[in-house]
């Protein structure tokens, strides 16, 4: 609700899931999104007790998280992280979008980059966002034209491919950002064309594949939000 920044369907649905009373809450401060983070922060006041409240990536949000919050009070992270990571790949396969929520008692009334640290990890927020009706058959259609359909996404290899399943791929090769940073240019024209899923990709990677696939002679066409 305090955040700024940019805007997406994702916030969107966070806020008209549930109408919740925050106006006890006073925003003092906050870091918007950025893509190096994948996180967010908003420092809020209540009385006079001040939270730094963080969203984002799941891993982006627990490598900035000391303890966990559960019905018995805080734990370390440490004893449960293998947990945490095995519940998230389960929710990832079945096709969620998985964002990471934490927290913390602040003694500033400001808010830094270097603040984000030794928080409390809250839990998950869980979305699902299906494909559109009748994608499959229109992906049949852009093949029997001779058009293929590749995925470019910041999801999760996981969400991409239960994603990828739905809408009809069989056995699609994905490729994640990270491994697409340790690729040569020369190996990564040579596999391009191969490659189905482009997932936990960068904005900036995205502009990399498409120029890659212009330059190996194919017509490209991008759609997205």
């Amino acid at each position: 609700i305090h955040e700024t920044g940019f805007t997406n369907p994702i916030d969107e649905a966070i806020r008209s899931y549930k109408k919740l009373d925050v106006s006890d809450y006073k925003k003092l401060d906050e870091i918007p999104y950025d893509f190096s983070r994948k996180r967010l922060s908003v420092l809020v006041s209540k009385g006079e007790e001040v939270l730094i409240i963080t969203k984002g990536a799941l891993s982006n949000v627990l490598s900035i998280c000391k303890y966990v919050d559960t019905k018995d009070g805080h734990i370390e992270i440490d004893s449960v992280v293998e947990d945490i990571l095995q519940k998230y790949r389960d929710l990832s396969q079945q096709g969620f979008r998985i964002l990471g929520v934490s927290y913390k008692i602040h003694d500033k009334t400001t808010l830094q980059k270097e603040d984000e640290i030794n928080m409390v990890f809250l839990g998950f927020l869980v979305l699902f966002d299906p494909p559109k009706p009748g994608i499959i058959k229109t992906i049949n259609e852009l093949k029997g034209l001779g058009i293929a359909l590749k995925i470019i996404t910041g999801d999760n290899k996981h969400v991409a491919e239960n994603v990828a399943n739905q809408v009809g791929f069989t056995n699609p090769r994905i490729v994640t950002g990270a491994e697409l940073s340790q690729m040569t240019n020369e190996a990564f024209s040579q596999n391009v064309n191969n490659i189905d899923i482009f997932s936990e990709v960068e904005p900036n990677q995205k502009e990399m594949i498409i120029l890659a696939l212009k330059k190996n002679g194919n017509v490209v066409g991008f759609m997205g939000d």
